[in-house]
């Protein structure tokens, strides 16, 4: 390949990076992502804090504009999962990689980011506080005890010595 051809293809490749940079899926993503905290650009995007957008249009994104979406689109779609739809239309691999992440498996990488920077991103503390990362989330399970159990919790939540059940049931795990 001569040297003017590879200058046309580079040229090529510059045209349609500007117009994909352009394209309202880029954008959507790109701003909300700046938004939550996952990712920082020299971009002129605006925030976009309650975007809800198709996760096929996060992924393109990554694909087609910003490979660093790669890296943080498995942590927003866990952490956010309502501003995200379509999510089971995303390639399998892709939602093998989310189902690992969530269930704090090891996985591979994906698309040439490392599993280890996706999962990182799902456990990193984001700057609004009220957000919680995986490792501190708190999972519901239901418990069936006996009514002599539940008047001990109880007793204890009444005498002041915990502000929940929870939190006395967690007490006592944390001795064992």
């Amino acid at each position: 390949m001569d040297s003017a051809a590879r200058v046309k293809k580079l040229k090529d490749a510059a045209r349609r990076d500007q117009r994909n940079r352009k394209d309202p899926r880029f954008i959507r993503a790109m701003g909300f992502l700046i938004a939550k905290g996952l990712l920082k650009t020299n971009l002129n995007i605006a925030p976009q804090p309650n975007a809800k957008m198709d996760a096929r249009d996060a992924f393109w994104a990554a694909q087609n504009c910003e490979p660093r979406i790669f890296e943080v689109l498995p942590a927003a779609i866990l952490r956010f999962p309502r501003h995200f739809t379509n999510t089971r239309k995303l390639p399998q691999e892709f939602l093998t990689t989310l189902y690992q992440i969530k269930n704090g498996e090891n996985g591979r990488d994906f698309k040439g980011i490392e599993f280890k920077k996706m999962n990182h991103w799902a456990h990193y503390r984001l700057p609004d506080a009220r957000l919680k990362p995986l490792s501190e989330k708190r999972i519901l399970k239901p418990f069936r005890l006996k009514p002599v159990s539940i008047q001990k919790l109880q007793e204890q939540v009444r005498e002041g010595r915990f502000r929940s059940m929870t939190e006395a049931l967690e007490a006592a795990i944390e001795k064992l």
